[in-house]
């Protein structure tokens, strides 16, 4: 019996033309739906051959795409299934080329992985927490909120904060959010867990300018989906209303991944968020391919280098401080405020002040703390924030 293989993909719509010319002639390719497809690949001379044509597809899906003159990248994930090993029916090898695909998004996406039964408990232990997820919003008194000091060094003075999600999960404990916010993502229920964050951040930082706390900057990470939905805008002006915040003090951070995702389309939600108020921050900033000239018509604030460029930091390396020197260039030569994550040494922090990056947060300040701990940081701490009384 020749081996026959189901594929189950994710990636962008404009892929399938590339995918297709990976495959043979008697192969099937067919798109579900949404960024979902599902590939047929009968008579194939051995299970390797499933194996070899993803791989194909890799490669081919990881040149850029030529869209009006610009440079678009995607990635994708594979989950293969093999009859009969791993199912004799269609819709049994479907269902595990799907586990399969899951598996392989869970492990950082672009990739591709074989079905295996050991996989099976994963999936089910993946169906279970999305469940606990779906509890979790729905009584909303199990998730917390953490708060990263964002330090001003030349000044002294903490100028922000990062809200970061917590789970107390009633079995698992505290979760991070590495835990489980890639599922919040591929299940939709990341807006609902956006809407959240933001109204308990907002909530938060309306007490801690009662206070007054007035000259922190509050920043929150909004996930593509979120960025996706039309009334963006209205909806953060509306909660900054509602707890009487001026917009200028929430920053959002986006990824540099979602902006080039749809860049065209993106530039012109970035502008509607500045016409606003709100103030943009591009996070990880470094890790993907942003165009010089598309950052120069993102109308954006701040650039976050991302922490694998700040832990390389070496006084004996010169190549180590050369990125950081050049993003620091471009985002002076652009007039943005530049902040680096994941300053945790001293030799680090003295090496970003050298090269003009003012702006940190790490654990070399302060680890993420709950609300009242973040109130004796402000406070006590070497870096306080000072406090405006009307």
């Amino acid at each position: 019996m020749t081996p026959t293989a189901i594929m189950k993909a994710t990636s962008c719509s404009r892929t399938s033309p590339c995918a297709r010319a990976c495959l043979r002639s008697g192969d099937t390719l067919a798109r579900q739906g949404g960024d979902e497809f599902t590939v047929l690949l009968p008579d194939l001379g051995s299970g390797e051959d499933a194996a070899l044509i993803a791989a194909k597809m890799l490669t081919e899906l990881k040149r850029p795409f030529q869209i009006a003159g610009l440079d678009f990248f995607t990635t994708v994930s594979i989950g293969i299934a093999l009859y009969p090993d791993s199912g004799e029916t269609p819709e049994v090898l479907l269902r595990n080329a799907d586990i399969a695909m899951y598996q392989i998004k869970g492990q950082g996406k672009n990739g591709f992985l074989q079905y295996s039964p050991e996989m099976h408990s994963g999936h089910s232990m993946r169906i279970t927490l999305e469940n606990d997820l779906r509890r979790a919003l729905e009584s909303g008194d199990q998730f917390e909120l953490h708060y990263q000091p964002i330090i001003s060094f030349s000044q002294q003075r903490i100028s922000g904060m990062e809200a970061l999600i917590r789970w107390h999960h009633p079995r698992h404990g505290l979760l991070s959010p590495d835990a489980f916010i890639p599922l919040a993502e591929e299940t939709g229920l990341i807006v609902p867990l956006g809407e959240w964050v933001l109204e308990n951040a907002l909530r938060q930082m309306a007490v801690w300018r009662a206070r007054g706390f007035t000259s922190l900057q509050l920043a929150v990470n909004l996930s593509p989906k979120e960025f996706e939905r039309h009334d963006l805008p209205e909806r953060l002006l509306g909660r900054l209303s509602a707890h009487a915040i001026p917009a200028e003090v929430l920053d959002i951070e986006i990824t540099e991944h979602l902006l080039m995702k749809d860049a065209e389309k993106n530039i012109n939600m970035l502008k509607q968020l500045r016409h606003c108020g709100v103030r943009v921050s591009i996070d990880d900033f470094g890790t993907r391919y942003s165009s010089l000239n598309y950052l120069r018509r993102f109308p954006i604030n701040n650039i976050k280098i991302d922490q694998s460029f700040v832990r390389d930091l070496n006084p004996n390396n010169q190549s180590s401080t050369s990125i950081i020197h050049a993003i620091a260039c471009i985002a002076c030569s652009f007039g943005l405020r530049i902040i680096a994550e994941g300053v945790e040494t001293e030799t680090q922090r003295q090496l970003l002040s050298e090269l003009d990056c003012d702006d940190m947060q790490g654990f070399l300040f302060s680890q993420p703390l709950t609300a009242a701990q973040f109130d004796e940081f402000l406070t006590n701490s070497v870096f306080p924030s000072p406090v405006l009384r009307h």
